[in-house]
C-alpha cells in the first residue's frame, strides 16, 4: 500500500530524543565558548617562533588577576586538539588558559638548517640563504623547552597570578608537564592525563650502544640532525620521533623535586605503554610525600578523548585545579 504523501511520517521517539540531546550538547558547548575570549599569541623558544592561544573569561577587567593553567598537548598533538574540549571549559571556570603548538607543529615555526655553509661574519647579520624548514619532529628535549617558554609566558601575563599556576599534560604532554612542574615553584597543581613518564623502562628495547652509534653518525653528518619519515615505526602516531632524544628524556628523574599536588589519570586498558610501570609506579613513589591521587577510567588510550571518559577526566582535572589554585 503506497504511503500517503500528505501525511508526514512520525520520527521514532528514540530518534527525536537523541536529536534533542545532541542539540542540548551543541548549545552547551556554544554557551561555554560564548563566555570565553580567545587570543592568539607568539611565544619564543630557543629562537623559534611558536604560536599559542590564550583563553580568558569574558568581561575580565585589566585589574583582575586569575590563576593560570598551561595545557600541554601530546605526541603529534597541537593546540587545535584542545580548543574545543579542554581550554574553554577551564577558562569558563575562572582560569586563564594557555595552549601551544610545539616547534614544527601546527602553526608554529620549526627549526631551519642551511643547506650550504654560511658566509663567515663577526657579528649577527641579515642574510639570504637556501635552507630546509623541518616539521613534525617528536623530540621531548626540545618540546620541554617549548613548555618551559610557555609557562614563562603565562606567568608573566598581567592578568595571571604569577605564583599560582597549574599545568596539565595529556599523553606525551604528561611527561613534559612533569619536568616543568618539578622545576618551577610557581606551579601549584599538576595533572598528568595518560602521560608516560618512565622512558627508561618504555624504551628498554632500544640498546644504549645503538643510540650512541647513532649520535656519533649525527655528529659526523652521516645522519640528518632532524628526523624524517625514515624513523617512523608506528602508523598510529604522527610525526617523526627523535630516538636519541627519547632515550635521553627521563621525567622520572625529576620526581624527587616534584612538590605540586599531583593528579594522575590513566586508561585501564592502556595500550601505548605499561601503566603499572608509569602512572601507577609514579603514584606509589610520590603518594606518601605530596598530595596526590590516581584514577583509572575504563577503555583504551584514545577513549579518554570522547564520551563519558572525556567528561569525567576533564571534570576531575577541573576539580583538582579549583581545589589547589582557588581553594574551592
Amino acid at each position: 500500500m503506497p504511503l500517503n504523501p500528505t501525511k508526514p511520517r512520525k520520527k521514532p521517539v528514540h530518534m527525536a530524543y537523541s536529536l534533542l540531546l545532541a542539540l542540548i550538547a551543541v548549545a552547551a558547548c556554544a554557551n561555554t565558548v560564548a563566555q570565553v575570549d580567545k587570543q592568539t599569541v607568539t611565544i619564543w623558544s630557543q629562537g623559534v617562533r611558536l604560536q599559542g592561544d590564550l583563553y580568558k573569561p569574558k568581561n575580565l577587567t585589566a585589574e583582575q588577576q586569575l590563576p593560570g593553567i598551561l595545557l600541554v598537548p601530546g605526541w603529534g598533538g597541537v593546540k587545535k586538539n584542545l580548543e574545543k574540549n579542554y581550554a574553554p571549559h577551564f577558562a569558563e571556570k575562572g582560569f586563564i588558559v594557555l595552549t601551544l603548538d610545539f616547534k614544527g607543529w601546527g602553526e608554529s615555526d620549526g627549526p631551519i638548517v642551511a643547506t650550504e655553509a654560511l658566509e663567515k661574519t663577526e657579528e649577527a647579520a641579515d642574510i639570504t640563504l637556501k635552507a630546509t624548514h623541518f616539521r613534525k619532529m617528536v623530540n621531548p628535549l626540545s618540546m620541554s623547552e617549548d613548555v618551559r617558554a610557555a609557562i614563562h609566558y603565562l606567568g608573566s601575563e598581567p592578568q595571571v597570578m604569577p605564583n599560582n599556576l597549574g599545568i596539565w599534560g595529556t599523553s606525551m604532554g604528561g611527561g613534559l608537564a612533569l619536568v616543568t612542574a618539578a622545576t618551577d615553584d610557581r606551579i601549584k597543581a599538576y595533572v598528568n592525563q595518560m602521560g608516560p613518564v618512565n622512558y627508561t623502562y618504555n624504551l628498554q628495547a632500544i640498546p644504549d650502544q645503538r643510540v650512541r652509534g647513532a649520535e656519533a653518525m649525527v655528529a659526523r653528518g652521516q645522519l640528518p640532525s632532524y628526523p624524517g619519515p625514515q624513523g617512523q615505526n608506528n602508523p598510529l602516531l604522527r610525526g617523526y620521533p627523535d630516538w636519541i632524544a627519547m632515550k635521553r628524556f627521563d621525567p622520572m628523574a625529576y620526581l624527587d623535586r616534584l612538590t605540586a599536588p599531583t593528579l594522575i589519570i590513566e586508561a585501564e586498558q592502556e595500550e601505548l605503554y605499561n601503566r603499572q610501570k608509569n602512572g601507577v609506579l609514579m603514584h606509589q613513589i610520590i603518594k606518601d610525600r605530596i598530595e596526590s591521587r590516581y584514577i583509572a577510567y575504563p577503555g583504551k588510550h584514545y577513549a579518554m578523548y570522547s564520551g563519558d571518559n572525556l567528561e569525567a577526566g576533564r571534570e576531575a582535572a577541573l576539580q583538582w585545579f579549583l581545589k589547589y589554585l582557588k581553594g574551592q
